[in-house]
């Protein structure tokens, strides 16, 4: 079989379409590029915004336009909620949302011989586990590991809880057997990734916490270990003191912000005060001078006034953030977000947002600035780029994959140049 894949959103995302990728080819099925001529084309979808929602089905129409006589599958976010207006889509053949990824294989086998799937292939939220997929490659030198599904914070602008379900976490055991294995075929970068990555171990029987998951990585033998978003609350003494204590882990805390206003927050239902951010983002320099403090920020939140968003500029400087994400607020059926009055118009968020967006380019420059002069562990990539362990992207020369010290000697735009030490 020839079966090709395209993805949307996260990165989440895209490590569960690398995943899947595996799975086929562990079974002897060929993965092709999504142009080429296929048996089945996977479309792993995602709902974080109204253009995402677009995208999707879009990619969904390309496909059953380019082969209308090929197998169509939906995985992914957007294929969770809705369901129904997916399945309706030309050209769709099978529908799984974010469950039965681990079973895709037979599934689309199935699919392809006219079987229907088992319903109990893909369980409602209620009774499904953490589906076990090994850890992915990113490049030669650095892969990823998903530890961590679900999310039950219902943030008010937020549809992903509908999608992706309760908390679910890998087991300890398999995040030691997975990281010594990544370790052992020569991985010299491993990321740790989920949905709601601050909750990891909630679910499981002993309760492990993330402190617990960084410290493994050093007993694993992990080289650098670097983390995804992670919620800004749990950014407190004990983590802060695990990261200072860690031989591998990188200083590059994504807190995910998405607004500096006190009275947005709350109306995002986002449980924490533009203050207790900015004392536990403190707290992290405290401990490591050197951390990069990344993050994301939303525009145009409804009912957002122009005081609101001058107030998150001037809390973005106050952080000074080495990175800045910015997201246009994007309307979700079914959120509360959705139905709050002072919707702003499309013109007014994506002003906001160009604001955001070129503080952030002059943040960052500013951070970049600062590492003119030290000398940075760089993994070096393909392209003659590489990052530091607090992710500032580097170019200098070196052998791709190799960790190699550089000192940081200027910048152009918002990549430092650097020499061989």
């Amino acid at each position: 079989m020839r079966v090709a894949f395209y993805t949307l959103g996260c990165k989440v995302n895209h490590y569960e379409t690398a995943a899947m990728a595996e799975l086929f080819t562990a079974a002897g099925h060929q993965v092709v590029d999504f142009s080429e001529k296929a048996d089945a084309y996977v479309v792993n979808t995602c709902t974080v915004t109204a253009v995402a929602d677009q995208k999707s089905r879009q990619m969904l129409s390309r496909a059953h336009a380019q082969s209308p006589d090929t197998l169509i599958v939906a995985v992914g976010c957007y294929s969770e909620v809705a369901k129904e207006k997916v399945a309706s889509l030309p050209g769709v053949d099978l529908v799984l949302g974010t469950g039965g990824r681990k079973d895709i294989v037979p599934l689309v086998e199935q699919a392809l011989l006219g079987q229907k799937p088992d319903p109990a292939a893909v369980p409602p939220f209620s009774r499904r586990q953490f589906e076990d997929l090994s850890a992915v490659a990113d490049s030669r030198t650095r892969a990823t590991l998903k530890v961590q599904d679900g999310c039950v914070s219902f943030c008010t602008y937020c549809a992903i809880p509908f999608a992706r379900g309760a908390l679910r976490s890998r087991s300890m055991e398999s995040c030691r057997r997975e990281l010594t294995t990544l370790t052992e075929k020569g991985y010299r970068e491993i990321v740790l990734t989920g949905i709601e990555l601050t909750e990891y171990g909630k679910d499981l029987a002993d309760r492990p916490t993330l402190n617990d998951l960084i410290r493994l990585s050093d007993e694993c033998g992990v080289e650098r270990l670097r983390l995804g978003s992670l919620d800004p609350r749990f950014a407190d003494e004990a983590f802060a003191q695990t990261c200072a204590q860690s031989r591998s882990l990188c200083h590059q805390f994504h807190l995910s912000l998405q607004s500096g206003s006190d009275t947005v927050l709350v109306r995002m239902n986002r449980r924490y005060t533009a203050a207790e951010y900015l004392r536990n983002a403190d707290r992290l320099r405290a401990y490591m001078p050197d951390a990069a403090i990344t993050t994301d920020v939303i525009a145009g939140f409804p009912g957002e006034t122009e005081a609101e968003h001058q107030e998150t500029a001037a809390f973005l400087r106050q952080v000074g953030f080495a990175r800045i994400h910015v997201f246009p607020y994007s309307r979700r059926p079914g959120t509360k977000a959705a139905s709050m009055p002072g919707q702003l118009t499309r013109q007014e968020k994506a002003r906001r947002a160009r604001e955001l967006i070129a503080l952030g380019d002059e943040l960052e420059k500013v951070f970049i600035d600062r590492q003119i002069g030290t000398l940075q562990q760089v993994l070096m990539e393909e392209d003659g780029t590489g990052y530091t362990g607090n992710y500032v992207r580097v170019r200098c020369p070196g052998p791709a994959g190799e960790l190699v010290t550089v000192r940081i000697v200027g910048r152009k735009d918002t990549i430092a140049e650097g020499e061989l030490i």
